[in-house]
């Protein structure tokens, strides 16, 4: 006997087919289960929204060297113009909140329309609406209302407002607590008498569900510059008209964007035109005015030489004047309070590399300014900061208009003394000539300057109208023929496994957290424990004795017992019996009984003792009177050992010996001494001696006894004996607490036999030596 014998899970790996038996064995709750699941996923598929994909493909142009909105353009030579523009930069602009707020604006999604079809609520959009909702004003009050349309004819409906009803003609301004509006007649009839359930929506809250997850912008693969622009939507129309109306508004504003620097600039030119116009008038009537006032005709051909050259230096000398002209018109326009924020127009003549920088990033911080303030205030720390920039690149630009300035003068005073030396060589020439050509000059001088801004700003405006998006659609918006969700296919599988998958848990739990024997494999893994039989369970009603020709299966189960009894007995004669469990009830008096029954059947003489000295209950099985018996007979009182014995009444070789009046000290009387002679004089009458004790898990009255047995059967029931009782016959085994311990395992249930013993269709039990 090995004393270090673990109680603890050695169990033996169960067979995959006992495994499986487990699980169907309930083939019938994983039926209904699974019939049920579908039933639910056909449910859910009927009534739930189907909602469908819709997505588009467009090409982003990116314009890293910013050169791409004026390439082509007449002001393609003016690098002060140039932007930069990213895809990355653009697909949020594409998701931003303000941008898809216009769209759904612009689509009068403000109200949604839902109507009763068989399963589920049908939502009605555009050609299927019977009815047109013209949003006026709505206040949040009307987000929470429940608002239906009923018809009542060709000019009039109902509208219904929770228990009350109300009848308007179509197109009359309705104005109700929470929303003012008209209802108008939709492109699509009544269908039915069904109502139509109106439901408001707040474009702000729909601008930032869109923006965070229910649009989406990606591009096709890394670094490319085709994004794809999807969304999910229950009617798929509704989805195209969104993406077709995002895209349509974002070039727009493209257009829009790239539109200011020539709008700017077409502005600056037409101030400067006006005012050229009115000094070029000046002049030329002011040279009409000189020569009807000399009677000029012609000039003297003998100054032509000197005239020439002198002309020569004056050209140079108007030029000056003309750059300084320039640099004086753009410290005005920067000068002046309303042109502090726009954008600085083009420097024209004035060939100055430093200057067209300043303008440029001048310019491009502007831009990045008016952008952001779309969505930001005046406070916003990065508007601030790029204000500070302005004001510091504006500054500069003054200073060095103010160095090129200088510049001229210093030039403009130069070319003047070189043509004085010339005017010398020509003083003989009549100053009326003289006086002819300086108007003349200056005539020629502004006519050049007016025939230059009329010609930069028909380019300008050609430049403008001929404004492309930078954006082209690749795929037109369309949706997906198979819906996105609810997959049918997928809720039917996940209705299959969720059906297998619930009864399975609960046998599973069942089993995990049930603490009772449910098999006799339990019992196996006490090693050197010898299993001797298996009871199954049988009904109250057959709860009796076993008749001596019964065919039954309980009937050969014991035969079984009695047959594994004689060969682990090794067939000696005149055995005592000792027959014990941990717990009351688990059959210890309906094993005794029937045992004894079934060795009797086979000519054997048994005897029954009676030794539950503290809860007797052996003579009332079996219906007998109470009588003298142990108690009397341990007493001293002179009781012969005849008197004691009372035939069964079953079978001529079965005889019963009660407890007799029970004791108040039944653990002192099982230690009297009389109880060996009392087992010795029946060992020579009878065959079998079965001592009917105690349990020992409550009370160790049985130990008292166990140096009289051969051997001892330990009674497990099925579902009814805790497993940590098992602890006990590990005690019991280890430490030899029972002479000859055996194991019979009771009221094992139908269901979870397991080819136990004799009456089976197999035979595995092996017993062990």
């Amino acid at each position: 006997m090995n004393s270090n014998a673990s109680f603890q899970p050695t169990r033996l790996p169960e067979d995959f087919k006992v495994s499986i038996m487990k699980y169907l064995k309930y083939w019938y709750v994983f039926l209904i289960s699974i019939v049920v699941s579908l039933a639910a996923a056909f449910i859910y598929l009927n009534t739930a929204t189907p909602s469908y994909k819709v997505s588009s493909t467009l090409l982003v142009q990116d314009d890293k060297k910013g050169d791409g909105e004026l390439k082509g353009s007449a002001f393609n030579d003016l690098n002060m113009f140039r932007t930069d523009k990213k895809v990355d930069n653009e697909m949020e602009v594409l998701r931003s909140r303000d941008l898809i707020y216009k769209v759904l604006k612009s689509l009068s999604l403000e109200t949604s329309y839902f109507q009763k079809d068989k399963w589920k609520e049908k939502e009605l959009y555009d050609a299927q609406l019977p009815v047109k909702v013209i949003v006026i004003t709505l206040s949040p009050v009307a987000y929470e209302k429940k608002i239906a349309i009923a018809p009542l004819n060709d000019h009039s409906f109902y509208l219904i407002e929770g228990d009350q009803k109300w009848s308007f003609d179509y197109g009359k301004e309705i104005k109700r607590t929470g929303f003012h509006l008209t209802i108008e007649r939709g492109p699509a009839s009544w269908e039915s008498t069904e109502p139509i359930r109106l439901k408001f929506n707040n474009l702000y809250n729909m601008a930032e569900s869109y923006s965070l997850k229910k649009l989406s912008v990606l591009p096709v693969i890394k670094d490319a510059n085709t994004v794809i622009l999807s969304l999910q939507d229950a009617v798929p129309q509704r989805g195209i008209d969104i993406l077709t109306t995002l895209i349509k508004t974002y070039n727009e504003e493209n257009v829009t964007r790239k539109n200011i620097i020539a709008v700017n600039t077409i502005n600056f030119i037409d101030k400067r035109l006006a005012y050229l116009s009115k000094d070029l008038s000046f002049v030329e009537q002011d040279v009409e005015r000189y020569k009807q006032a000399h009677m000029v005709t012609d000039l003297s051909a003998d100054a032509q030489a000197n005239v020439m050259k002198s002309g020569e230096y004056q050209q140079l000398k108007a030029n000056s004047e003309v750059q300084l002209r320039v640099i004086e018109s753009l410290q005005n326009y920067l000068s002046q309070p309303d042109n502090q924020f726009s954008m600085v127009p083009s420097s024209l003549t004035i060939n100055n590399l430093t200057l067209n920088e300043l303008s440029s990033k001048f310019n491009a911080v502007q831009q990045e300014r008016n952008r952001m303030l779309r969505t930001s205030n005046l406070n916003n720390p990065l508007v601030l900061n790029l204000t500070d920039q302005l004001n510091t690149l504006k500054q500069n630009i003054v200073e060095n208009l103010q160095n090129i300035k200088q510049g001229m003068m210093i030039e403009r005073n130069n070319l003047a003394s070189m043509s004085s030396q010339f005017n010398q060589k020509i003083r003989s020439a009549p100053v009326v000539e003289r006086g002819l050509l300086e108007r003349s000059r200056e005539q020629g001088v502004k006519m050049s300057l007016y025939h230059y801004l009329l010609q930069k700003r028909e380019e300008t405006t050609l430049s403008l109208s001929g404004t492309v998006p930078t954006s082209q659609v690749i795929d037109q918006p369309a949706y997906h023929s198979i819906q996105v969700s609810p997959k049918t296919q997928l809720s039917y599988l996940f209705a299959f496994f969720f059906g297998c998958f619930i009864p399975a848990a609960v046998i599973y739990s069942k089993s995990f957290l049930n603490n009772k024997i449910t098999d006799a494999k339990d019992i196996e893994a006490l090693t050197g424990v010898r299993l001797l039989g298996i009871l199954n369970h049988v009904s109250e009603k057959e709860k009796r004795i076993l008749e001596n020709n019964s065919r039954t299966t309980i009937s050969e189960l014991f035969r079984y017992i009695r047959s594994n009894l004689h060969f682990m007995s090794s067939g000696l004669p005149n055995q005592v019996l000792l027959v014990t469990s941990c717990m009351q009830a688990e059959g210890k008096t309906f094993f005794s009984l029937n045992l004894g029954m079934t060795l009797a059947a086979v000519q054997k003489k048994v005897v029954l003792l009676e030794f539950d000295l503290r809860k007797p209950d052996l003579l009332e099985r079996m219906k007998m009177s109470p009588g003298p018996g142990i108690t009397e007979y341990l007493k001293g009182e002179e009781i012969e050992l005849r008197k004691l014995l009372r035939p069964s009444g079953i079978s001529p070789n079965l005889y019963i010996i009660g407890c007799g009046q029970p004791p108040d000290n039944p653990s002192e009387m099982l230690l009297n001494p009389e109880i060996g002679a009392l087992i010795r004089q029946l060992k020579e009458e009878f065959d079998y001696v079965i001592m009917d004790t105690s349990p020992v898990g409550q009370v160790a009255d049985a130990f008292s006894l166990a140096h009289y047995a051969d051997a001892s059967i330990y009674l497990v029931r099925y579902n009814y004996t805790d497993r940590f009782h098992l602890n006990i016959l590990r005690d019991i085994y280890e430490n030899g607490k029972l002479n000859n311990p055996m194991v019979v395992f009771n009221d094992a249930k139908n269901d979870h036999k397991q080819s136990y013993g004799y009456g089976y269709t197999s035979y595995p039990l092996r017993l062990k030596s």
